[in-house]
């Protein structure tokens, strides 16, 4: 009991930080839209969106997630061991870098060291919980889904050392410069965050799940974990025509077919289990598995040349697909996550108002952005889009403060009654 009271209020503790940490990147996010619309002097707009997407990657998601796999899934006398604390403050160290750095000097030596900082704390972070992982002995979706999620993480690096070494060489190739990108972003898109998501769910889940729903979990983790390779290959198709690319690329998309099948089996499966939720939880939860089959459908949709190439050549789109998967799915889960385990203790008042707001402003972030990438496609005029992205970005940083302001509150008051532990 002493080490599960342990583990919680170090969880506790990283969940606040990273909520705190949600709050600064939705102000980033809405300081990139003033830009645009108003003159900020002192402020360079590529530089800034450079911090925005770095923090958002390293001080939002991925320290929430690792949080949440950390002290969720390991048992507690795995979990409380120093390591994890080293761990989680190596990448909160090397988060805080990049966020001053970043937009202040762009790539340079800084924002470069703080970058590789976090890649290197992400091997060892991945090293000693896999270790721990299969020293737990977890059920078997659960140790797919973690085990390849991590693997995505660590691989994802090969974008970020690529792009590197073509910066200090000075022989950047256009292509590959954004392939490489387009590599970082689907193996962190679709393998790390996507994977990642469904072991937490498994995890929480796992003890109330009748046996055939668990084979039918068990299904959806292997397909989905084995399609992380071959969808890889679609976000090549912008400019490859080579025969190799596009086969791996549609064995992607048919992998992706089985798993939507496979996901729509596992929810029917799980309906009774849904039933024990917290119904504002479950609601936010379905808003977030909605825009992780959204995501599926246009991951299909791009082995089409006609779809493919405009989202590829749109801005917009692309931006949409990013925020849909970066705030739509995984950030909306992660909230419904912490509804569900209980972290706000109560989601009454300005808690449950900020969610609310929030899920409002990813939901309206997503239809303006989507509505500007099919304006630009038509050769329709769009200039209001720019003012409605500004006043999403404002609903988005203003809900952010709520569910941050009421986290700290929660964790003074839980601090004041936790035992001091040694």
């Amino acid at each position: 009991m002493l080490l599960y009271k342990k583990a919680m209020a170090e969880r506790n503790k990283w969940l606040t930080i990273a909520l705190i940490n949600l709050c600064i990147v939705a102000l980033l996010g809405l300081l990139l839209r003033s830009k645009i619309l108003f003159s900020i002097p002192g402020i360079d707009f590529k530089n800034l969106l450079h911090a925005h997407s770095h923090f958002a990657f390293g001080g939002w998601v991925t320290l929430c997630l690792l949080t949440l796999m950390t002290y969720e899934i390991l048992p507690p006398e795995y979990s409380v061991l120093r390591k994890y604390k080293l761990g989680l403050t190596i990448l909160l160290i090397a988060a805080i870098g990049m966020l001053f750095s970043f937009p202040f000097q762009g790539y340079a030596f800084f924002s470069i060291f703080f970058s590789t900082l976090f890649i290197f704390g992400t091997y060892f972070y991945s090293w000693i919980f896999l270790k721990d992982l299969f020293r737990s002995k977890p059920r078997k979706a659960i140790a797919i889904l973690c085990v390849v999620a991590l693997l995505s993480l660590s691989f994802s690096s090969v974008g970020p050392f690529t792009l590197a070494y073509m910066l200090a060489s000075h022989s950047v190739n256009t292509l590959l410069y954004r392939d490489s990108i387009y590599t970082y972003l689907h193996l962190q898109y679709n393998g790390f965050f996507t994977l990642s998501v469904f072991a937490l769910s498994f995890h929480y889940f796992g003890k109330i799940l009748t046996t055939s729903a668990i084979k039918t979990v068990n299904r959806f983790a292997i397909i989905l974990s084995i399609s992380v390779v071959p969808t890889l290959f679609l976000s090549y198709l912008w400019h490859f025509t080579n025969l190799a690319i596009r086969s791996m690329a549609i064995l992607g998309c048919v992998l992706l077919m089985f798993t939507a099948i496979q996901f729509v089996k596992m929810l029917l499966s799980m309906k009774p289990a849904f039933k024990t939720m917290n119904p504002f939880s479950r609601k936010i939860g379905l808003l977030s598995m909605i825009a992780f089959i959204l995501k599926t459908i246009v991951q299909i949709g791009l082995i089409f040349p006609a779809i493919g190439n405009r989202v590829f050549g749109d801005r917009p789109m692309i931006i949409a697909y990013l925020h849909l998967v970066m705030l739509g799915f995984v950030s909306l889960f992660l909230l419904a996550y912490l509804i569900q385990v209980n972290y706000f203790e109560s989601t009454k008042s300005v808690t449950r108002y900020g969610i609310i707001g929030f899920s409002i402003a990813v939901i309206a972030n997503e239809i303006i952005l989507l509505a500007q990438g099919l304006s630009a496609m038509l050769m329709i005029s769009g200039s209001l889009y720019p003012l409605l992205l500004w006043f999403a970005a404002v609903g988005l940083f203003v809900s952010a403060a709520f569910v941050a302001g009421t986290s700290i509150g929660h964790f003074r008051v839980r601090h004041k009654q936790v035992v001091v532990y040694s």
